[in-house]
């Protein structure tokens, strides 16, 4: 098997955070830059979501593996309990794949899902090579694949970078860097009540305001946690509210200097038009989020992630 891609070309960016928090629009955003390709679909699924790539190469993260150690064939229990496992991983990513991740009837960022970025018949391939060198190493297959789908799609050029926004990927991010040593990482921050309040009206979400206090305080968390871990050169932290309201010309220019890129026409008249006050529904949670307590619990929860330093919103 070919050794581990350490350097990526084009460059991976995985912009993601809490959820609802802007991670769609900056990835339209830098996909107007013509130094930059945007993934189609912009949220892959396959890497961060659970049961994904990231899972069956280091195991689940609510129970992550033990370190894996080489098994004889000699030990045939061990071996044999070993390979069926594997092939349990592989039933499911690959029906997680073709049933779920790969038509996905949906508007952006999710629809179409992977078929609008990539023939079946490459992926196909890339999937059988994956299975097949997964044995001998997991992290060196996880490295190969991502690179063959990521210079696989159809759109692919000679970008600089490859932009993808999984909200996941800012919680798995000591991961991703595992099986992609030069990638970036945007973690968008919007203020955590109106991401609750945003989240309400979903389905995959907490119920309630204080449910959404839980979720969202295990969410910054863990990414705090990830990004602890990451070089301080491969990551940025943006503000939704800077970039759209209050700093706007400061942070658009941080994202470019992060990048390395110089600013362009397409990508400052994007930023312009569509960043927008309005489109940022700041300060929605003050007329959604009912809940008399909601006010307290929150400063409640500030004050315990500013004690771990945790970076949030105070007012």
């Amino acid at each position: 098997m070919d050794k581990l891609v350490t350097e990526f070309n084009p460059i991976p960016v995985f912009i993601g955070g809490t959820g609802r928090s802007g991670t769609t629009i900056v990835g339209d955003l830098l996909n107007e830059h013509p130094e930059v390709r945007t993934s189609l679909p912009t949220e892959i699924k396959f890497l961060s979501n659970p049961g994904g790539l990231l899972d069956i190469t280091f195991g689940r993260q609510e129970n992550p593996d033990k370190p894996q150690h080489n098994v004889s064939i000699l030990n045939f229990r061990t071996y044999q309990k070993r390979r069926k496992r594997d092939q349990q991983r592989f039933d499911e990513f690959f029906d997680l794949i073709w049933n779920k991740w790969w038509e996905i009837d949906a508007p952006p960022p999710h629809g179409r899902g992977l078929t609008s970025g990539i023939t079946k018949s490459k992926l196909e391939a890339l999937l059988i090579q994956l299975k097949k060198s997964y044995r001998r190493n997991r992290v060196k297959a996880a490295n190969q694949f991502m690179f063959g789908f990521i210079t696989s799609q159809d759109s692919a050029g000679e970008e600089k970078y490859w932009v993808e926004t999984t909200p996941l990927n800012i919680t798995n991010a000591t991961r991703i860097i595992r099986v992609i040593p030069n990638a970036k990482f945007i973690n968008m921050m919007r203020d955590p009540r109106d991401v609750i309040s945003s989240l309400l009206t979903k389905n995959w979400g907490p119920n309630t305001a204080l449910e959404g206090i839980e979720w969202i305080e295990k969410r910054l968390t863990k990414g705090h946690n990830c990004l602890s871990a990451i070089p301080a050169n491969q990551q940025i932290t943006i503000k939704l509210e800077n970039l759209v309201i209050h700093k706007r010309e400061e942070t658009y220019i941080q994202l470019l200097k992060f990048l390395g890129i110089e600013d362009s026409p397409n990508m400052k008249n994007f930023f312009n038009s569509k960043m927008t006050m309005e489109a940022a529904s700041s300060g929605r949670w003050k007329s959604e989020v009912l809940d008399p307590i909601f006010g307290q619990k929150y400063s409640e929860m500030v004050e315990r992630l500013k004690s771990i330093g945790v970076a949030t919103y105070e007012n």
